[in-house]
């Protein structure tokens, strides 16, 4: 009975889809007409663009898609400008902005009628804005918010009501401008003395704006930055010898590269020990301006010397906690016993206030060209900042640089300073991050013997 049951089921939906096959097919049946194809933009609503001032006008390009049920069929779009009343109405009113439109003298429209094939499912519609008068009107008018808002309207077709705005505000007008592309702040390359072959650094340079010209670009080494970085940054850093760098004096960004490499030469066998700096800068462009905050870049270098072997060394200190952190630990020894876990540390029991200065004994003479030290390793960072002084006497002492450590437990800070000889070395503790308190639980050496 039931397999019965199926068969007369069956039969009569079979019935029924032969029935509707004598029907004419009729999409409106489905989708109502004004759903077979449906106008809109792409990106619409609000789009911030700053303009580049090359002397052309600069190109905003938008689109306006045809979908709907059926967009094989053909379609007719308008596209007009919103006036004042309504960007009042609908923007500035309830935003509390004060919109305003840009006069028709800064800009064109390609075209304020779009008509659409059967095959088309998009146009592109090109809006040309005049650089100069838009900067003109921005600088002229600092208070309001400079905008040029388009919207897409059709007598016979649909459009959706609420993707038919593009709704552009202007926010600057730029000069197009070369420099360099780098990372802020720049890195200070560490290599080892004796292990160093001629590499080769690639710097990137470029424009801010799409390169639609043939640009020349000159470089030279702009030695007088050395002096005022170091002076800006409490840095030693020497200039880089004219024997150890290749520098090309001019290369082409042409038409259609944005952005390329400048390559420097560096020989490395020609480095000792030592911080080095090398400051390339664009010097000329054939067109356009330079970019003044990234005209330099600074290649940065710190030539490690052989870590010196503290065997034998003796050290002593101004001031030293003998008892209160417990037997063999506070003294200035233990900023030479290999053991990070022991540290020197400034009187406490009876308190005693910065300066405090540490003299190390390296029994020989070496050439000293950096210095590492670490903080307290147990959850204390006293140390600031302070000076390092070398001599060969005990007697006469020269600074050979400064120092600032950061507030931070890190294995080592590493710190350069002037090469130069002697056997002792003196480290002078300024200033405390910890009222007055100081101490160190490694310091190490480097130079040559």
């Amino acid at each position: 009975m039931i397999m019965k049951l199926k068969y007369l089921l069956l039969a009569g939906c079979l019935m029924g889809l032969a029935a509707c096959s004598d029907l004419e097919y009729d999409l409106d049946n489905i989708v109502p007409e004004q759903y077979h194809k449906i106008l809109y933009v792409k990106g619409n609503g609000k789009q911030s663009l700053t303009l580049h001032n090359t002397g052309e006008d600069q190109q905003y390009v938008f689109s306006i898609v045809k979908s709907g049920s059926d967009p094989s069929l053909t379609a007719h779009v308008s596209i007009g400008v919103m006036e004042q009343n309504q960007i009042d109405e609908e923007y500035s009113i309830p935003e509390g902005v004060n919109y305003s439109l840009i006069g028709e003298d800064c800009y064109s429209l390609e075209t304020t009628e779009v008509d659409f094939t059967s095959s088309d499912r998009y146009k592109l519609v090109n809006v040309f804005f005049k650089t100069q008068q838009v900067k003109d009107v921005l600088e002229n008018n600092p208070d309001k918010v400079w905008v040029l808002p388009l919207q897409i309207t059709s007598a016979t077709d649909s459009v959706n009501a609420e993707k038919n705005k593009v709704f552009i505000e202007l926010e600057a007008v730029l000069a197009p401008m070369v420099g360099f592309v780098m990372k802020t702040p720049v890195e200070v390359i560490q290599m080892e003395y004796n292990s160093l072959a001629t590499f080769t650094e690639e710097l990137p340079f470029g424009l801010n704006v799409d390169n639609y010209w043939d640009l020349e670009c000159s470089f030279a080494v702009d030695k007088a930055y050395v002096d005022q970085y170091n002076h800006s940054n409490n840095t030693l850093f020497s200039l880089l010898p004219d024997e150890s760098y290749t520098l090309p004096q001019t290369m082409s960004l042409p038409n259609g590269v944005t952005t390329t490499d400048l390559e420097v030469e560096i020989v490395g066998s020609a480095l000792t020990p030592g911080d080095y700096m090398l400051p390339i800068a664009i010097t000329g462009i054939s067109m356009f301006e330079i970019n003044t905050v990234s005209s330099v870049y600074p290649l940065m270098y710190r030539i490690m010397g052989k870590q010196l072997d503290r065997t034998g060394w003796t050290v002593e200190a101004t001031s030293e906690e003998t008892t209160g952190e417990g037997a063999g630990n506070g003294v200035a020894g233990c900023i030479l016993d290999n053991n990070p876990s022991t540290f020197w540390h400034s009187s406490w029991q009876v308190m005693e206030y910065p300066p405090f200065e540490i003299i190390i004994d390296m029994q020989t003479e070496h050439t000293v060209s950096q210095i590492a030290m670490a903080q307290r390793c147990n959850g204390y960072t006293d140390t600031a900042t302070g000076r390092f002084s070398i001599s060969s006497d005990k007697e006469s002492w020269m600074e050979i640089g400064q120092f600032s450590m950061e507030n931070a437990l890190e294995e080592t800070q590493t710190f350069g300073v002037n090469t130069a000889k002697g056997r002792y070395l003196k480290i002078r503790i300024e200033t405390s991050y910890r009222d007055g308190y100081a101490s160190l639980s490694e310091v190490y050496v480097y130079g040559m013997e």
